[in-house]
C-alpha cells in the first residue's frame, strides 16, 4: 500500500492543504507550530477515527484538532493497495458513530460508506497495533498495551508458521484463560464452578437439614396421634360421668322447678286479671300509652282553662270600661291605697315570719360530740377500774354527766322548737292569705285602670280577643274529644274514661307485680338452661323418681380432673401440631433439593471436565507459543539488530527484543548486555526505530507493504547518526514507501540531497 497524496479541507489549525508523495522517500518540512504533527494526527484518525470529545485535550484529538473557526473538520488521502487506486474521504463529527467516512474505487468511480474504523481492514491492523508498528513518533515506543502488543506478537508468531494472520496464540490463550476464570475465578468465589460447588453445598445442607426436620415432623405427628387418641378415650369416659352428674343437677333443680311452675301459676292468673275484653293485656307499656294519653287530656284541659280565665278577666274589663259607675278615679285611688296597706301588713309579717325561722335554726341539739365523748369516758372509767378503782369511778362518772347534759338540752329544746314550728306554720299561712288578697285588689285596680285608659278601639280589640278564645276553646273541646276517644278504644268496655282514674293504681301495682313474676321465672329459666315448662315438669317428675342418691361430689371431683387433663392433653397436642404446621412451612422438599442435587452434580461435573480440558489446553498452548515464539523472536532479533547495526556503523553486535517489545543490546568490543534505560537517548531512539523498521518488514513480508510514517524520529540524534539513518531509510524505502516529518531543515536537507522527495509547510 502506498499514500499518493493527503488533502486536508480544514484540521486543527491546518486548512485547503495538499501534499502530494511519491512511492519511496517523502520528507516533509516545517518549523515549529506549523502543522507537521497535525497532519501525522491526521492520518491516524483518517484511517481509525477517535473517540467521542472529552474535556481532557490530551485523551481527546477529535476536541484537540477541531477547527478554530469551527468550520467542518474533513479531507481525504489518495493511496494505491494491490494495484488499484482509492481515495478515502471523511467527514468528522461529535464521534466515531457520527462520522461520515466513505470509500472511493478511483479506477472504477463506485462509492461506499465504511465504518469509522476502516484502517483496521485496510492496513490490517487495530489502532493501537498501528501506532507500534508503521506510525513511529519522537520518543521510542509508545505505553504498553498487551492488546496490540499480543496483535502484533500474532501476526509475527502466524507468519513464522503459516504466513497466514488470521490467527492470535495470545487472543486464543486469553479466551481459554477467560473461559476457565468464568467457570473456576482465582479467589475461588466469582466464576461460575465455584458458585455450583458452593451452591452444590447449600443444596446438600439443606437436604440433610430438610431430612432432620422431616424426621423430626413424623416423630411428632405420632406423638399426637397417640395423645389425640388419649384425648378420645377420656371425653369418652368423662361424657359417661356428665350424665350421672345432669341427674343430679335435675335432682338439685327440681325444688327451682317447682317454684318455677308455681310463678307460671300466679302469672297466668295475673295476666287473666290484667287481661281486658278485647284480648289486650294490661302491661308496663300499656299503662305507659295510658298516661301519655292521659296527659295530652289534661294539656287540652289546661289550655281550656287558662283560656276561659283570660276570657273571665277580659269580660271583667269590658264590664267595667262599658260601666263608668263601677270604675272612678276615687275608687283607683282607694284600691292603691289598700293595696299600700297590705304589702306594709305583708312586710312586717315577712321580717316577724324570718326571725321566728332564724330562732328556730339556733335552737339545734347540742352537737352529737358531747354524748360520744361521755360515751367513751364511761367505757374509759370502766376499763380503768382494774388499775385504779378511784380514777376509773371518777372518768366513768365525768362521762354520765356528759351525756346527762345532753339529754337535758335535748329535752328542753325539743319542747322550744314544737313551739316555733307552730308559731312558723301560722305566719306561712297569714302570709298566704295576705298574698292572696293583695293580689285581687292589684286585678281590680288593673281591671279599673284599663277601663279608665280604653277607648272604642281597645274595646272593640278585646271583643275580637274574646271571639278568638272561644274559637280556641271549641278546637280545645274537639281535640279533648278526640283524645277521650283514643283513650276509651285503649280501654275498650272494660272500663270507662272516669273508672280509669280510680283504678289506675290498682292497675299499676298489678303491672308491676307481674313484672317482678316475669324477672323471677327468667333468673329461674336461666338457671336451670331456659327449659320449656312441659321439660320443667318431665324433670320434676324425672328427680321423683332417682330412688337412691349417689355421692355426686366425688364424681364431679373425677369429672373435673378428667376435664382438666383434657386440658392438658389438648394443650399438648396443640403445641406439637403448631410446632409441625411451621416446620412443614419452612422446610424445603426433600425430592426437589434431591433432584436439584443431582442436575447441578451432573453440572458441576461436566464443568470440571471442561476446567481440565482447559488446563491442558492453555499448558499445551503455553508449550507450542514457546516454541513459535523462540522461532520468530530470533528473526525479529536478527532483523532489529542487522538495522541497528547499519544505522550505528556497527557500534552494537547483537540487539534482543522480548516479548512486550523491551530492548537490550550488547556492545561490538565488550562483554555484557545492556538495558536501553542505560544507553543514550540518541541509542535509543536509533534501537527503537529499528525495531519499529524491523517490525514494519516483517509484517509486511508475505504482502502488501504498508507506508512508515516518521515524527521527527531523528531529532535526538547527531549529525552523523542522522545522515547514516537518513542513507538506511533511503534504502529501506525501495521497498516500503516512507513519510518523514520534520521540523529540522539540516535533516531535510540531508533527506533532498540522498534523492528524497521533500516539501514545506507553509
Amino acid at each position: 500500500m502506498k499514500i499518493n497524496s493527503i488533502y486536508i479541507s480544514a484540521f486543527g489549525g491546518v486548512k485547503d492543504l495538499r501534499l502530494d508523495l511519491n512511492d519511496s522517500f517523502n520528507v516533509i518540512y516545517g518549523e515549529n507550530e506549523q502543522g507537521k504533527t497535525t497532519v501525522m494526527s491526521f492520518i491516524k484518525m483518517m484511517f481509525y477515527g477517535s473517540e467521542r470529545a472529552k474535556n481532557d485535550l490530551a485523551k481527546s484529538p477529535r476536541k484537540k484538532y477541531t477547527p478554530w473557526d469551527n468550520s467542518q473538520m474533513a479531507g481525504s488521502i489518495d493511496f494505491e493497495k494491490n494495484g488499484k487506486n482509492y481515495r478515502l474521504e471523511r467527514i468528522f463529527g461529535d464521534s466515531n458513530s457520527t462520522d461520515k467516512v466513505t470509500l472511493i474505487n478511483t479506477d472504477l468511480g463506485t462509492r461506499e460508506n465504511v465504518s469509522a474504523d476502516i484502517g483496521t481492514k485496510l492496513l490490517g491492523m487495530s489502532a493501537a497495533a498501528f501506532e507500534r508498528s508503521i506510525f513511529i513518533g519522537q520518543f521510542g515506543f509508545p505505553e504498553n498495551n498487551p492488546s496490540a502488543e499480543g496483535e502484533i506478537n500474532s501476526k509475527l508468531s502466524n507468519l513464522a508458521l503459516t504466513g497466514e494472520e488470521d490467527a492470535s496464540f495470545d487472543e486464543v490463550y486469553k479466551r481459554l484463560e477467560k473461559a476457565k476464570l468464568a467457570l473456576a475465578s482465582k479467589s475461588g468465589r466469582a466464576g461460575e464452578y465455584d458458585k455450583n460447588i458452593a451452591s452444590l453445598k447449600a443444596l446438600n445442607e439443606a437436604l440433610l437439614k430438610a431430612n432432620e426436620t422431616q424426621q423430626k415432623i413424623n416423630v411428632g405427628k405420632e406423638k399426637a396421634k397417640e395423645i389425640i387418641a388419649e384425648i378420645e378415650a377420656l371425653q369418652k369416659n368423662a361424657n359417661e360421668l356428665k350424665v350421672t352428674i345432669d341427674k343430679e343437677q335435675d335432682f338439685r333443680n327440681a325444688q327451682k322447678l317447682r317454684e318455677l311452675l308455681k310463678l307460671k301459676s300466679e302469672l297466668d292468673n295475673i295476666t287473666k286479671a290484667l287481661t281486658l275484653e278485647n284480648g289486650t293485656v294490661i302491661d308496663e307499656m300499656f299503662l305507659k300509652k295510658i298516661d301519655f294519653c292521659l296527659s295530652k287530656i289534661n294539656g287540652v284541659k289546661g289550655k281550656i282553662e287558662a283560656l276561659e280565665n283570660e276570657n273571665k278577666v277580659i269580660k271583667q274589663g269590658l264590664d267595667l270600661a262599658l260601666d263608668p259607675q263601677k270604675a272612678s278615679p276615687e275608687k283607683s285611688a282607694e284600691l292603691e291605697s289598700k293595696i299600700k296597706a297590705l304589702e306594709q301588713k305583708q312586710a312586717k309579717l315577712k321580717a316577724q315570719y324570718n326571725e321566728t325561722e332564724k330562732a328556730l335554726k339556733s335552737k339545734k341539739s347540742p352537737k352529737l360530740i358531747l354524748l360520744i365523748l361521755g360515751i367513751i369516758l364511761g367505757l374509759g372509767g370502766a376499763a380503768l377500774c382494774s388499775f385504779n378503782t378511784y380514777i376509773g369511778a371518777a372518768v366513768a362518772l365525768i362521762g354520765i354527766i356528759f351525756c346527762a347534759v345532753f339529754t337535758v338540752n335535748t329535752t328542753a329544746n325539743t319542747s322550744k322548737k314544737k313551739a316555733l314550728d307552730g308559731e312558723l306554720l301560722n305566719l306561712k299561712l297569714e302570709l298566704n292569705e295576705l298574698m292572696t288578697v293583695i293580689t285581687l285588689e292589684k286585678s281590680n285596680l288593673n281591671a279599673i285602670t284599663t277601663a279608665l285608659n280604653s277607648n272604642a278601639a281597645m274595646i272593640e280589640n278585646q271583643q275580637n280577643h274574646l271571639k278568638e278564645n272561644g274559637k280556641k276553646i271549641e278546637e280545645h273541646l274537639k281535640e279533648k274529644t278526640i283524645l277521650s276517644d283514643e283513650l276509651e278504644a285503649l280501654l275498650g268496655n272494660t272500663f270507662n274514661s272516669t273508672e280509669i282514674d280510680s283504678t289506675l293504681e290498682e292497675l299499676r301495682e298489678k303491672a308491676a307485680t307481674q313484672k317482678e313474676i316475669k324477672q323471677k321465672i327468667n333468673y329461674i329459666l336461666k338457671d336451670v338452661g331456659n327449659i320449656s315448662y312441659e321439660m320443667a315438669a318431665q324433670k320434676i317428675k324425672e328427680a321423683e323418681s332417682f330412688g337412691e342418691v349417689q355421692d355426686f361430689e366425688t364424681i364431679k371431683a373425677e369429672y373435673d380432673g378428667i376435664l382438666e387433663e383434657i386440658t392438658a392433653k389438648k394443650t399438648d397436642a396443640t403445641a406439637i401440631l403448631t410446632e409441625i404446621k411451621a416446620a412443614e412451612k419452612v422446610m424445603e422438599n426433600p425430592e426437589s433439593l434431591k433432584e436439584q442435587i443431582a442436575a447441578l452434580t451432573k453440572k458441576t461435573e461436566g464443568q470440571a471436565q471442561y476446567i481440565n480440558d482447559l488446563d491442558l489446553a492453555m499448558t499445551v498452548l503455553s508449550e507450542s507459543f514457546g516454541e513459535v515464539r523462540r522461532s520468530y523472536g530470533s528473526v525479529l532479533d536478527n532483523k532489529t539488530a542487522q538495522i541497528f547495526s547499519g544505522i550505528t556503523s556497527g557500534k552494537y553486535q547483537s540487539l534482543n527484543v522480548s516479548k512486550s517489545f523491551d530492548i537490550t543490546v550488547q556492545k561490538a568490543d565488550s562483554f555484557g548486555s545492556y538495558e536501553l534505560g542505560y544507553l543514550s537517548s540518541g541509542t535509543v531512539d536509533q534501537a527503537y526505530l529499528s525495531l519499529r523498521l524491523a517490525l514494519n518488514g516483517l509484517i509486511t513480508d508475505n504482502g502488501d507493504s504498508l507506508p512508515v510514517l516518521l515524527d521527527d524520529s531523528l531529532a535526538q540524534f547527531d549529525d552523523n547518526r542522522q545522515r547514516i539513518a537518513l542513507e538506511y531509510l533511503k534504502e529501506y524505502s525501495k521497498e516500503n514507501q516512507i513519510i518523514m516529518f520534520t521540523c529540522h531543515k539540516n535533516i531535510s536537507d540531508t533527506a533532498k540531497d540522498l534523492g528524497a522527495k521533500t516539501q514545506k509547510l507553509q
